[in-house]
């Protein structure tokens, strides 16, 4: 019972880490669309992409 909740407790906390990044991935869309091409440096476009190319993924042990 211990462990089922130990990976249930990994998993929200994994789930939580999602919804922040995709509120943060939401804003800069959101940023990106409203702003106009002069308006947006290119190294801020870079870093944004290079989100998209991270792994930063949680792994989950099975039990």
């Amino acid at each position: 019972m211990k462990r089922v909740e130990k990976h249930i407790d990994a998993t929200r906390d994994a789930l939580e880490d999602l919804e922040i990044e995709f509120e943060v991935l939401k804003a800069s869309v959101k940023r990106l669309r409203d702003a106009t091409p002069e308006e947006v440096p290119v190294e801020e476009v870079e870093e944004e992409a290079d989100i998209e190319n991270s792994t930063n993924t949680t792994a989950l042990r099975k039990f």
